[in-house]
This record gives C-alpha cells, sequence and structure tokens, in this order.
C-alpha cells in the first residue's frame, strides 16, 4: 500500500423492515429508493430513511431489476417469462409485456442512449443534416399523456414514453436464454426474436458505450469459460444513423399517441355507455307499463313493436298536452323529478365530455399522427432517392396508414357534427319531460292556475322532439358510433348500419400501422449482427463478474477466490491481477482507473477498499495497490458482516454514493463515496 487511505464517510445508517431474501438490493439511481425483494415473488420499495413507500406483488420469482437511467421507472423481470415496467414514484404498472414465452429470461440490461455521440462517435461531421428539419409537433398543444398527469384531466395508463428527451433513447435489452435477444426503444417500440446465430453461450453481462452501434455481452460457455462477445447494428454512416434513430423516434411516438387516442376511446365508451344503461332502464319501465295489460308469454312484443308503441304513447303526450291516468304514477314516483335530474346531469356530462375528448385528444392526436406519418414518409422518399436502406419504412404502407388517419378525421368531425344535433334534442325531450309532464302532474290537483301562469308559451320546439324520437331516442350516435356493448338492454340495442363507424376506423387504423411498424422492426432484426466471441483468459466462472464500458474502451473484471482480474480491451487486450488478503466478497468499477472492492481481512472483520490502477500486464499485491479510502467492518460497526453493496450512479462522481446492507440483510449504511 503506497499512501495510508482516507475514511469514507458514513451518511447515515437504518434497519430494514420485513424479510428481505437477498435477492434483490437496488438503488434507484436518481430519486433515493431503495428496492428489495421479499419472499422472491415481491418487491418493498424503501426511503433511505427506513420508511416505507409502496409494495409489489410480481406474482412470479423475480429474476431482474433494471432501473431507467432518469430512474423515474424500473423493470421487473420473472420466471412467467413477462417484463414488466413500473413508475418509480408510485410503483404503477405501465407497462407489460412478453418477450419470448418459450425461453427464460437470462439477462435484463436498460441503457440511455446518447442519439448525437451515436451518431458521430468519432466526431464526424454530418453537413446540412438538421437544414430542412422543422419540428412542428413542438410548437402544437400537448395530449393528455404528454404532460404532467397532475395538470391534465386526461389519464394515461397505457404505455407510456420513459424518456422526455428527443437527444436520449431508452433502451432496454432482454436476452432470452441463449437463443435470442430482444429489444424495446422508449419502452414503446419492442423488436423480438433478434437470433443469436449458432449459440451455445450463457448471457451473463451486457455493455453499450457512447456508441450505440457497438455493443458487448459477457458471456460463459458450458465450460464456465468466460469470453466477450460483440454486438455490432449495421449501419456505418453518419447520415444514416441519423436518419435511423429519427425512424426509431418517429415510430415510438406513433406507438404513443395510438396507444392516447386508443385509450381516449375506450373511456369515451366507458362513459356512453353508463349513460345508455341509465337510459335503457327508465325506458324498459316505461315499457312495463304500457304493456301492463298484455300476456307477454303469449304476446312477446318485439323491438321494433316497442319502439313504435313508446314513440306513439310520447308523440301523443307531445301532440295533444293529455297525459294518460295510467302513467302518472311513473312519471311522478318511477321516474319523477329525481330521474329526470340524474338523466339529465349524466347525459349533458357524457355528451359534453365526449365533444372535449374528441376535439382536444383524438382529432389533435390525429392530426399529430399525420405529421409524424409524413416524416417516416419523407424518410423512405430521401432513401430512396439517395439508394439507401429504407430503414424498414414500407411507403405504400405509410401512405396508406396517413389515408387512413385523414379519413378517421374526417369521420370524427362527422361523429361531432351529429352528437351536437343529438345533445341539443336531448335537451329539447328533457325539458318538455320537465315542464308539460312532471311539472304539469305535479299542480294539476293542486294549482293548475299556476302552472300557466308560469308556462304561458311553449318553451320546446315539438318538431325537434319528435325527430329526436324518430332518428336518437333509439338509435344513439354514442351507440352506433362508440360501438356500445348493448347485449344487455331491453329497449336500447345496435342497429347494423352500412358504412364504418368510428370504433372500425380505429381498428383499420391500428391494423395498418401494426404492418407498417412490423417492417421497421424487421429492419433492425437484420441489421443487428453478432461478432464471433473471443475468450477471456481468466480463471473465474463468471459469477463474480462485471463488464463496462467507457467510450470505446471495454473492461471486464472478475472476481476468484482473492483475486482480482482485469482486462481491458482498446484495440488490444491487457490483463493485471490484484491480490487481496482474503476472499473477495463484491466489487465494481467506477471508471477506467477506479475500483470498489469489499473482501474479507479475517474471520471478524470485513474491508471496503477504493483501489486506484493502471493496467500493465501484472500481479499486484495487496501492499503495492493504491488504496484512496477504506472502511473496516467488524462487531463494533453498525453493518458487521456487509454482504450487498449497490451504488447510486458512476456517471455524477461528486454526488457519488454506495448502500451497504449486512448479511443479517437488515442493518444498512451510507456512505459517500
Amino acid at each position: 500500500m503506497l499512501s495510508l487511505p482516507s475514511q469514507f464517510e458514513i451518511l447515515a445508517s437504518h434497519k430494514i423492515v420485513g424479510f428481505p431474501d437477498g435477492n434483490i438490493i437496488s438503488w434507484c439511481p436518481q430519486m433515493d429508493l431503495l428496492a428489495v425483494s421479499m419472499n422472491h415473488t415481491s418487491i418493498w420499495m424503501f426511503r433511505l430513511d427506513g420508511e416505507r413507500v409502496y409494495s409489489i406483488n410480481n406474482r412470479a420469482k423475480i429474476l431482474h431489476l433494471q432501473w431507467s437511467h432518469s430512474g423515474k421507472f424500473f423493470v421487473l423481470s420473472g420466471t412467467d417469462h413477462a417484463i414488466k415496467v413500473y413508475d418509480s414514484n408510485n410503483g404503477k404498472l405501465v407497462n407489460l409485456f412478453a418477450t419470448c414465452a418459450e425461453q427464460n429470461i437470462s439477462l435484463v440490461s436498460w441503457a440511455s442512449v446518447n442519439v448525437s455521440k451515436s451518431i458521430s462517435p468519432y466526431d464526424d461531421s454530418v453537413p446540412y443534416q438538421d437544414l430542412f428539419r422543422v419540428e412542428i409537433l413542438n410548437n402544437m398543444p400537448k395530449l393528455g399523456n404528454e404532460v404532467d398527469p397532475a395538470n391534465s384531466p386526461y389519464t394515461s395508463s397505457l404505455v407510456i414514453n420513459t424518456t422526455d428527451s428527443d437527444t436520449f433513447i431508452d433502451y432496454l435489452l432482454v436476452a432470452n436464454g441463449d437463443q435470442s435477444v430482444s429489444v424495446t426503444f422508449n419502452n414503446l417500440l419492442t423488436v423480438t426474436g433478434i437470433l443469436v446465430p449458432n449459440s451455445t453461450f450463457s448471457f451473463l453481462k451486457h455493455a453499450i458505450g457512447e456508441d450505440f452501434y457497438r455493443q458487448s455481452f459477457l458471456v460463459r460457455d458450458s465450460l464456465s469459460q468466460l469470453h466477450l462477445q460483440d454486438l455490432h447494428i449495421d449501419v456505418s454512416e453518419p447520415r444514416n444513423r441519423s436518419h435511423f434513430f429519427d425512424s426509431i423516434r418517429y415510430a415510438c411516438q406513433v406507438i404513443s399517441i395510438m396507444n392516447h387516442i386508443n385509450e381516449q376511446f375506450c373511456a369515451m365508451q366507458n362513459e356512453a355507455k353508463e349513460f345508455i344503461a341509465l337510459y335503457d332502464r327508465y325506458l324498459a319501465n316505461y315499457k312495463d307499463l304500457l304493456y301492463a295489460d298484455v300476456d307477454v308469454m303469449t304476446d312477446f312484443p318485439l323491438g321494433d313493436d316497442i319502439e313504435e308503441k313508446v314513440v306513439l304513447d310520447l308523440g301523443a303526450m307531445l301532440l295533444t298536452g293529455l297525459i294518460p291516468a295510467s302513467t302518472k304514477d311513473y312519471w311522478l314516483n318511477q321516474f319523477g323529478e329525481r330521474g329526470l335530474m340524474r338523466l339529465s346531469a349524466l347525459g349533458n356530462a357524457v355528451y359534453d365530455n365526449i365533444r372535449k375528448v374528441v376535439f382536444t385528444q383524438l382529432i389533435l392526436g390525429l392530426e399529430k399522427l399525420i405529421i409524424l406519418l409524413s416524416y417516416l414518409e419523407g424518410l423512405s422518399k430521401a432513401a430512396d432517392l439517395m439508394r439507401d436502406d429504407d430503414y424498414g419504412i414500407n411507403l405504400e404502407s405509410v401512405q396508406k396508414a396517413i389515408t387512413l388517419a385523414q379519413d378517421f378525421i374526417k369521420k370524427t368531425y362527422g361523429f361531432i357534427w351529429k352528437l351536437n344535433d343529438e345533445h341539443e334534442y336531448f335537451n329539447q325531450y328533457l325539458n318538455w319531460l320537465k315542464v308539460e309532464i312532471i311539472e304539469k302532474l305535479s299542480k294539476e290537483d293542486t294549482d293548475p292556475e299556476s302552472f300557466f301562469a308560469d308556462h304561458p308559451a311553449l318553451e320546446f320546439k315539438s318538431s325537434l322532439i319528435m325527430e329526436y324520437f324518430s332518428d336518437y331516442m333509439f338509435d344513439s350516435v354514442l351507440m352506433q358510433e362508440l360501438d356500445l356493448d348493448c347485449s344487455n338492454h331491453e329497449i336500447l340495442t345496435k342497429r347494423d348500419r352500412p358504412g364504418q363507424i368510428l370504433k372500425s376506423q380505429i381498428s383499420d387504423l391500428l391494423t395498418q400501422l401494426k404492418f407498417m411498424l412490423a417492417g421497421m422492426e424487421n429492419f433492425f432484426r437484420q441489421k443487428v449482427v453478432f461478432e464471433p466471441a473471443v475468450p477471456l483468459d481468466t480463471p473465474s466462472d463468471g459469477k463474480q463478474s462485471n463488464l463496462e464500458m467507457f467510450g470505446t474502451n471495454k473492461l471486464v473484471t472478475s472476481a476468484d477466490i482473492n483475486a482480482l482480474h482485469v482486462t481491458k480491451f482498446a484495440g488490444t487486450a491487457s490483463n493485471m491481477n490484484m491480490i487481496f488478503p482474503g476472499r473477495i466478497v463484491w466489487h465494481r468499477l467506477l471508471d477506467e482507473e477506479n475500483v470498489l472492492v469489499l473482501y474479507e481481512v479475517n474471520l471478524a472483520s470485513r474491508k471496503l477498499d477504493m483501489i486506484r490502477f493502471n493496467i500493465r500486464p501484472c500481479t499486484m499485491s495487496y501492499d503495492d495497490l493504491s488504496v484512496l479510502k477504506s472502511l473496516v467492518f467488524n462487531s463494533g460497526t453498525t453493518v458487521k458482516v456487509p454482504s450487498f453493496v449497490t451504488i447510486n450512479s458512476v456517471e455524477n462522481p461528486s454526488n457519488m454514493m454506495a448502500l451497504i446492507l449486512d448479511e443479517s440483510k437488515k442493518d444498512y449504511m451510507l456512505i459517500r463515496i
């Protein structure tokens, strides 16, 4: 040891509530949250002061937990072959998908790709790349899923984008056994079935540096020999790389917008369904009144007969002003003013909300979708002009999607037009019920003169109400265009009509977009190339091995009893060994020159060292190492036998901290690195 090391600063020490299983101990990079697995199937989330925030039941054994670069999301993988993405703030599930139903998940890696550095990793210029770029979308109003949920009345529970910056792309890689890998961009665009050719290796680690197009895996063969296997994405020119990233970003935005449109449409369906169900119940009660003297067992009324009888009865009251005595109890008691107010409040709220959602979410979303599709159309045409790859963008498919989106907008405006008419007629009808039926009946026996004094003239248009009876009461635009499930209704049931409805147009657009995106996914799949694996000269079996990339340099560290082997790949491979006094418990590279190592000093104590090294072919004893900081653990410290260590970040050295957990899985402490 060249000089006397300083001691790590201890920031805090606390206890974990519950009984951790030791499988997952992970610290959120940005939000100071501690994720701890319990009973192998649950994650408990704690503040660093020991306060439990929430828990998640995965319902299957948890294999991996990874945080997003921002720390706002984390992903769980399990033995159920599912990938689940959660919001770190509240534990809400935001995405769920399976990458391969046949293979177990063997590796999960979540990185943030710096787009500009990946386009030009060697500072190659891209002349005039953005000369004609116009970001129209940035100047348009935001959709409900593009703003802070606390400030938006439009909630989103479907898949959401995990990055809010165009300069970075979230990149989630999942290895399925040793046969294939899958990748997901921004939690939206998933490419599955990327086959690993002639693979006999097990995936251990994945690393990605500044260049997204060059990635590396630490793998192990059947004889426990470690290898380094590189992956490259065969897109070389900076201009092509830029267009490729653009295509990924646009595809992710297309998926996000269609998810939002579909979700808002489902929300409209649920609102309208509640209103139509209430309306049907009132009409069914009125039907029972009209058929009170009919033996329905022998003379069961059909749908058209029921509608005709209801309309004739209501129409007669409307035109003559005479209310049959047999219906008085229904109007005053079964329906009454309370029923009228409930139907009016719910109906008007539904009409207003649907109109608002259509204008502010559906139409705006479709306009944004058309812009994004036009961007993809431009990329395809530019690629054809430059005789480049088309990035999997089929021009005919994109143009068909644009046409469908334009037709959808036209159909949506037509829906609004009919909805406005129905809303107006509905209120005319309710006003007639309120004044000429309920209020008139309530004053008929007590003070009929006051009724006529209060209402000297008609406050409704009979022609509009008759039109409502014939066109909308039994054939609401809500039932038809929103494709509501009316199977349990007695009176209000859907009618078969020629032509497309809104629901079918959404389905057609989704089908076309999936076909278009499938071509882009296939392009990425074809561009992924796995290079031959390079064997590593290390005795470790990989159980304590790490792979890190710093710039273009790759460093592999492996612990074998008390020896730490470091291999650096920078054009050629360089190896060195560091020998410690006892068994190495844990280690982690901080950068190309510094490593944290936790090891046994003797049976009664363990030690954490921060060591600076310079890779050169040699074997260094502990006394020759440059130890910058250290901390000893024994029976007199809060954490007596440290067994689990996790650090918050290696990207911000000024705020780097480590969490150290005792082998009892109860006591832990925070130190500043």
